[in-house]
């Protein structure tokens, strides 16, 4: 399989603070990548990064296997196509904001009706072909500035914060756009998302990003606190380790290592915690919950278990994972 991107020994720095310290990164081609950390943790850099808008001040990055320097020529610049967090599209209507992005990457115009009707057709907005841009809605945006982004048919598709600020009915909508455009052949779409569930849902890999720095672990159920002899106290709860580490600050757990139960469990988990569950959703054949047990914990389980276990919104469960389900970092 070949690499989208090669990025080598980065360092970035914003007002003399470290954004990004990444040593090598990888990133594949035909393939949907979610960008996962907590506000500040790198995500929108490391985005603005592959679509050569900002340049890191140490390090090399490559563009199926061919290094970059920006700014960007035109070629390499028809390969990215890239929405940020707050789109901007300019007044008129929004297929004229479509025939502006396919001129300005030097598209045919007898290409451009073709090319418009499916960037539309894909994102479900060709009912808002004739729309002044000014009059969309947040979730109508969103999927009129991909409808753009696309157009010219990039191989490499790079969104930030997609999912923000979407009601729920935009948001599934979005999610099913993403599904649908990473299916296509070798197209590579790379998100960010805070929502750790949800990125690892949609995405075939995750690349997950604390203060800059790139983590093997999952993120998801991540606490901040101080490890004292195995035991990691986040200041709510205390939560047993099978590490001496006195450097760690940030722990995080499996959700799919977490175990629900209507009763306590007679085993050997040393974490046991019981909870109230405010959160049930479903997630590609799964069932992501959230439950609150003193810190919100999240996990995944089967669509059957949430019916064995009669699982409902505000009713108390007990949560339970062994020591070896803590990451430490």
């Amino acid at each position: 399989m070949t690499n989208a991107y090669q990025l080598t020994a980065i360092k970035l720095r914003y007002k003399q603070q470290l954004a990004l310290d990444i040593p090598e990164l990888n990133i594949p081609s035909g393939k949907s990548i979610a960008l996962l950390g907590e506000n500040g943790a790198g995500k929108s850099s490391l985005l603005k990064l592959l679509a050569f808008t900002i340049k890191a001040e140490q390090g090399a990055v490559t563009l199926f296997g061919q290094t970059i320097t920006p700014p960007i020529n035109a070629v390499q610049r028809q390969k990215i196509g890239f929405v940020e967090q707050h789109p901007y599209l300019l007044p008129g209507s929004v297929e004229s904001n479509l025939k502006l992005a396919l001129k300005l990457q030097g598209v045919p115009t007898e290409k451009h009706g073709q090319f418009i009707h499916y960037a539309l057709e894909q994102t479900q907005t060709t009912h808002l072909a004739q729309k002044d841009s000014n009059s969309l809605s947040g979730g109508e945006l969103k999927r009129v500035a991909i409808a753009r982004a696309i157009v010219y048919q990039p191989d490499i598709l790079l969104l930030d914060e997609p999912f923000s600020h979407l009601d729920q009915r935009h948001l599934k909508l979005l999610e099913e756009l993403i599904l649908t455009i990473s299916q296509q052949e070798n197209k590579t779409i790379i998100f960010s998302s805070h929502d750790r569930l949800q990125g690892i849902a949609i995405a075939d890999e995750t690349i997950n990003l604390v203060s800059g720095k790139m983590t093997e672990s999952p993120l998801l159920n991540l606490f901040h606190g101080q490890l004292k002899q195995q035991r990691f106290e986040t200041g709510k709860i205390s939560i047993h380790t099978t590490s001496s580490q006195i450097d760690t600050q940030h722990i995080a757990i499996d959700p799919h290592q977490i175990i629900i139960s209507n009763e306590p469990l007679q085993s050997s988990m040393c974490n046991s915690f019981i909870g109230r569950i405010t959160l049930i959703a479903e997630e590609s054949a799964t069932i992501r919950l959230t439950v609150d047990c003193g810190e919100p914990f999240h996990a995944i389980i089967s669509p059957e278990s949430l019916s064995r276990l009669s699982l409902s919104l505000g009713k108390t469960v007990y949560l339970s994972f062994k020591a070896t389900a803590v990451s430490l970092f």
